[in-house]
């Protein structure tokens, strides 16, 4: 008899620990994109503004892993990036949404994060070149003065990426060139 009630629990020992395993994934992949959230917006803003001579804000953002598996799909709303300089009156972007997915993989292991897209939303993008030859546009940073461009090229970063494909949706964008007299606007 006691042989007839083992064989009897086994099956519901699988199920019961079936039925957990399958729990603790699905509480593991809700609470993945909020362990990892902060980590991703540091590492955003921080380079961002370490990288760029502009400034860059955003206002809320999203992580999701559930809709995008195996990705996350991290959304930030409202990106605004303004110049500095003789730029500093200008808004040379402003992002109402920008979505990524990004390789969960990659980010976990920490090597490139690769990256399956880039999508930016209703865009309000306005290019400037002064008489100068100055665009508002250039705002990476420059290697310093006292390095040749050889060993600029040798530079290691820690942030690496890999991009398969990028979108822009619902844009308008203004070109003024002062240097070559040209204006152009792109509605959506």
């Amino acid at each position: 008899m006691k042989t007839k009630k083992t064989k009897k629990s086994l099956p519901r020992r699988i199920l019961k620990w079936t039925g957990i395993s399958l729990l603790a994934i699905l509480l593991l992949l809700i609470a993945a994109p909020l362990i990892f959230k902060d980590k991703l917006v540091a590492m955003v803003k921080e380079e961002a503004n370490k990288n760029l001579n502009a400034k860059v804000d955003f206002g809320d953002f999203d992580l999701s892993l559930i809709s995008s598996f195996p990705d996350f799909r991290f959304k930030i709303y409202n990106v605004c990036i303004t110049g500095v300089q003789d730029f500093n009156r200008d808004t040379l972007a402003y992002i109402k949404e920008l979505t990524t997915d990004i390789n969960l993989k990659s980010v976990v292991s920490g090597g490139t994060y690769k990256i399956n897209s880039v999508i930016i939303n209703e865009a309000r993008i306005f290019g400037k070149v002064l008489t100068n030859g100055k665009a508002n546009w250039d705002i990476t940073q420059q290697a310093s003065d006292s390095m040749s461009a050889g060993q600029a090229d040798t530079i290691k970063t820690r942030f690496s990426v890999s991009l398969k494909k990028f979108r822009i949706k619902d844009a308008f964008i203004v070109y003024e060139d002062a240097k070559g007299g040209t204006y152009a606007q792109l509605e959506n």
